[in-house]
């Protein structure tokens, strides 16, 4: 073998070994929400999320994310992951009813969610693991459903004292899905405002009254009008999505890449869950210090209240049917089946969110296998 002939073929097991060797395709991807760069969902949730996959990658996956409504308002959002505007984003069902019908049929129960973390949790799991046409709503606009979480309890927070239906009466009140519609039921007037639009149209008089997390008084700054809060809790949002991906963008990473998304995923739920309700407290606390009054719901208030939650869920099943949601009736008591599961499993663990990781990850994440 001549010299030219054994340095071209050195080269070439050179060049050879270099590929094989080769690490994974770094992935820059991006994420949108339209909440700001400090709310808890940022701090405490998506960002330590992206820090731990980047981590958990060797640097292979890093991401970009645009806070604030930058590419999108939460109606927008949907259309800019399934267009490829952004490769993920946060995306809040109750604003795309008709894209998404399955999906809101169950997170519109927020007036019976009155425990976060087994609604949180049931959400997850009964969306990803039972429910077809939940799955087929995300995949009919190109996105690959990932991972919910549930806001702390949604309280009515207003302008003016508003603790009994009288004072509640004509009031102008943000609420979106089947909270309009109790607002409605106990006398005031649904306004559909988005929560991102929700500081201007206080400032403004627009509405008198918006319910929604406690933390929303701080996150949106909202404290500067509510002068009164009613301490007791209406249920919760419990379908708020906070991770998912473009499904072209999900089909190209690696299956190890793809696997570092998933195994986050329980932390990322659970971490977002207990720094909502930290902040409520931290929220309620800041602005009775700022003046705000927390005031307890008048005898009448509570009266109705209980009376509307007493048929929610079966109202719930007759709206989805009216949206012509096909299986409603199964959908939505399979997923209280699934609430119910989920509160044994919550009264077993406490107050644990390692064991609620935990939980998340035996009975949903490591069961879950997105279609490609």
């Amino acid at each position: 073998m001549t010299t030219t002939l054994k340095k071209t073929t050195a080269l070439g097991m050179a060049l050879a070994s270099a590929v094989f060797a080769a690490p994974a395709a770094a992935e820059e991807l991006s994420y949108a929400h339209y909440v700001s760069s400090v709310h808890v969902l940022a701090t405490h949730g998506i960002g330590p999320f992206f820090e731990r996959v980047t981590e958990d990658t060797d640097g292979e996956i890093t991401w970009t994310a645009y806070w604030g409504g930058a590419m999108g308002e939460p109606k927008e959002l949907l259309g800019a992951i399934g267009d490829g505007i952004v490769d993920s984003a946060g995306v809040v069902d109750v604003y795309l009813k008709s894209q998404l019908p399955s999906s809101v049929a169950l997170s519109s129960l927020f007036v019976v969610g009155d425990d976060v973390l087994a609604f949180g949790a049931a959400m997850n799991e009964y969306q990803l693991l039972h429910c077809p046409s939940c799955i087929e709503d995300y995949k009919g606009h190109n996105i690959v459903p990932l991972a919910w979480y549930s806001t702390s309890p949604y309280l009515l927070m207003c302008t003016s004292e508003v603790a009994s239906l009288d004072q509640l009466a004509g009031k102008k009140v943000r609420a979106a899905s089947r909270m309009g519609t109790l607002m409605q039921s106990m006398g005031g007037t649904p306004v559909s405002v988005t929560s991102a639009e929700m500081y201007e149209a206080m400032q403004r008089g627009t509405v008198d009254c918006s319910v929604g997390a406690a933390a929303w008084l701080t996150g949106y700054n909202i404290k500067d009008f509510v002068t009164h809060v009613v301490e007791d809790p209406l249920g919760a949002y419990i379908g708020a999505m906070i991770m998912d991906m473009n499904a072209d963008v999900w089909a190209d990473l690696s299956e190890e890449h793809r696997q570092a998304i998933l195994d986050n995923l329980p932390k990322l739920v659970a971490d977002t869950i207990w720094a909502y309700n930290s902040e409520a407290d931290d929220a309620i606390k800041q602005s009775l210090a700022g003046g705000t009054k927390l005031v307890p719901a008048a005898d009448d208030f509570r009266m109705k209240l209980e009376e509307i939650r007493s048929v929610e869920w079966e109202a719930a099943i007759e709206q989805a049917e009216s949206d012509g949601v096909e299986n409603a009736r199964e959908m939505i008591e399979g997923f209280r089946e699934t609430v119910d599961k989920w509160r044994g499993i919550v009264k077993e663990i406490g107050d644990d969110k390692e064991a609620f990781e935990a939980a998340l990850e035996r009975e949903i994440f490591s069961k879950y296998e997105p279609s490609l």
